[in-house]
């Protein structure tokens, strides 16, 4: 399931892209088809992290990876990497979780290139206030602690010269999902009627289904679980110190 879509990041050969909250690298896996990059899959969870570099290597064997790849554990806060290394960073469902969205929005500027994009997503406003009145563990501390408007986001964004060009609604059919997860209460994942809906799910997501996934993006824009914004960092933008930082060379070597 792919939040971010790549093609609006304007991906290309000798890019270096991070996944920052990468998770189990669905969005890592994807940017490795791309030919000629440098994928970093960064996360704060060590187990999720083990099950993305197994995947990763899966898709290495079978030859179905076109560019090195990175996987690190780290933290969004405190992101280790120099001023503007990457040209490109996703960051989905990732700022609904950390302790200060501020900062988070800061570090993911501070490494991307001036003229870099990035591809943003947070859980959609109206589904967040739904689900947090059906369950309150849903907003306890490791879980969704803060709601995002689109307006709201844009406005943080922007405070960090990140320009936004594109904004995208996705994922209507998992809507449904956590409300019924909330509905019978998170804690209970194997309830019966939340069990069979995502046993739907995956057969949808399973092959290409194309009337289901037609009808699932003509629903996004009203019932869609993920806000996608899309933006680019301001060319030339300049640091506290007064001056544009420089883009440091590839470095065209194996990732371990």
């Amino acid at each position: 399931m792919i939040t971010v879509n790549p093609k609006f990041l304007d991906v290309r050969p000798g890019d270096a892209i991070l996944d920052v909250g990468c998770g189990e690298g669905r969005h890592a896996w994807t940017l490795t088809e791309y030919p000629g990059c440098q994928v970093f899959a960064m996360d704060m969870d060590r187990e999720v992290l083990l099950k993305n570099l197994f995947m990763l290597k899966t898709m290495d064997n079978r030859g179905e990876t076109n560019s090195p790849y990175l996987v690190l554990q780290a933290d969004a806060l405190h992101l280790p990497f120099p001023d503007a290394t990457f040209d490109r960073i996703i960051c989905s469902e990732v700022l609904e979780h950390v302790d200060d969205e501020i900062q988070a929005t800061a570090e993911l500027a501070r490494v991307l290139k001036p003229g870099g994009t990035l591809g943003l997503s947070v859980p959609t406003w109206l589904t967040e206030v739904v689900y947090w009145k059906l369950d309150k563990n849903y907003s306890h501390p490791g879980g969704h602690i803060r709601i995002f408007t689109e307006k709201q986001l844009k406005k943080l964004l922007q405070k960090f010269n990140l320009r936004v060009y594109n904004c995208d609604r996705r994922h209507a059919f998992h809507s449904p999902y956590w409300f019924l997860r909330c509905l019978f209460r998170l804690h209970r994942e194997n309830s019966l009627i939340p069990s069979l809906y995502f046993r739907w799910l995956n057969w949808v997501e399973s092959a290409p289904r194309p009337f289901l996934k037609y009808l699932e993006r003509r629903l996004d824009p009203f019932l869609g679980k993920s806000l996608v914004l899309y933006a680019q960092k301001a060319s030339g933008q300049v640091t506290a110190a007064g001056v544009a930082p420089a883009a440091p060379k590839h470095q065209q070597k194996k990732a371990l």
